[in-house]
């Protein structure tokens, strides 16, 4: 195995010995920003049955401080079992941007705006990691053009501060996408804002809540602010909930929340215990609000063009 000799930063910190799956794991920290140690050692360490080498080498990485483990651990929904997480630091970051010579990993956030929802973080992170792995398992020439988590900056040359990041302010309305990513398919660019459902509020109150936001972004065309590459004339907005009865409980109370009002039809809603790599993006397992009929993300049919007003990676005969 390859190995990597790098003096900290820190004066203080001991010279660590790094192995290309420590750089690969540092890395998955730049690109996801909070993991558990389940989800690095699935990604990086996956001939480690017991989890000690996993352990040993994130102990390393946050001794020499190039990560930051946190005091709260997260609960696997599937077996119940505790999980510590981990996200960069700025020394971590710098070490990345030295490495890779790209001075843009250290615009990466190193701090999480919200500490006390890590499990809501790492949930993020899942949902990030099922459709990467979406796109690598399907034939078809689909891409993730660029993702952007809640606390990453989308334009650090915007003046505006408040304007560089997804929360988007409408005078007394917020927009706050947990995350938002660029799908890209037969030359269309679609922009897909992410909400993170993990069943913490009332259907009804979850509708209330977010709806007066998306319908402000819709009507100002935020999407084309957030991602000017963009060449589809609208959005939408992938709900993932942690079940298919929470899935139809959302669908219904958005659907009544936004009844009348174009932005309906940009919800989509799966459940996560349904979704899976093979699925995800081409079969139809997604609610949506103005129709009973369940659709896919992306419609093999698409066809190429360069701008779209009612994108054709809508299912045929939907409007």
């Amino acid at each position: 195995m390859r190995m990597i000799c790098l003096e900290n930063v820190r004066p203080e910190s001991p010279t660590m010995i790094l192995q290309e799956r420590d750089i690969k794991a540092l890395s998955l920290l730049s690109q996801y920003f909070m993991l558990t140690s389940r989800q690095l050692r699935e990604m990086c360490f996956t001939t480690d049955s017991t989890g000690r080498v996993t352990r040993r080498r994130l102990t390393g990485l946050r001794q020499a401080g190039y990560v930051r483990k946190r005091n709260l651990q997260v609960v696997n929904p599937k077996d119940g079992s505790n999980s510590p997480v981990f996200h960069l630091t700025r020394t971590g970051l710098e070490l990345l941007a030295g490495h890779f010579d790209d001075d843009s990993i250290l615009r990466k956030p190193v701090e999480p705006s919200q500490p006390q929802h890590l499990q809501h973080y790492t949930a993020v992170s899942e949902t990030q990691r099922l459709m990467h792995a979406a796109v690598e398992a399907t034939s078809e020439k689909i891409r993730i053009d660029k993702w952007v988590n809640e606390d990453e900056a989308l334009n650090l040359d915007e003046a505006d501060k408040p304007r560089r990041f997804l929360r988007t302010k409408f005078g007394n309305v917020v927009c706050i996408p947990d995350a938002a990513y660029v799908l890209e398919f037969k030359e269309q660019k679609a922009i897909f804002y992410l909400e993170q459902d993990r069943d913490t509020f009332f259907h009804d109150r979850v509708a209330a809540r977010k709806s007066p936001g998306y319908q402000q972004l819709w009507e100002q065309q935020g999407h084309r602010q957030h991602f000017p590459e963009t060449n589809v004339g609208h959005f939408y907005i992938l709900f993932v909930a942690p079940s298919a009865k929470r899935r139809d409980q959302l669908c219904r109370a958005f659907a009544k929340k936004n009844d009348g009002h174009e932005v309906q039809k940009a919800f989509r809603f799966v459940s996560f215990d349904e979704a899976t790599p093979d699925n995800v993006l081409f079969e139809s397992i997604f609610a949506c609000c103005h129709h009973t009929e369940m659709v896919p993300m992306v419609k093999r049919g698409a066809t190429p063009t360069t701008e779209v007003k009612t994108t054709s990676l809508l299912p045929s005969g939907q409007k």
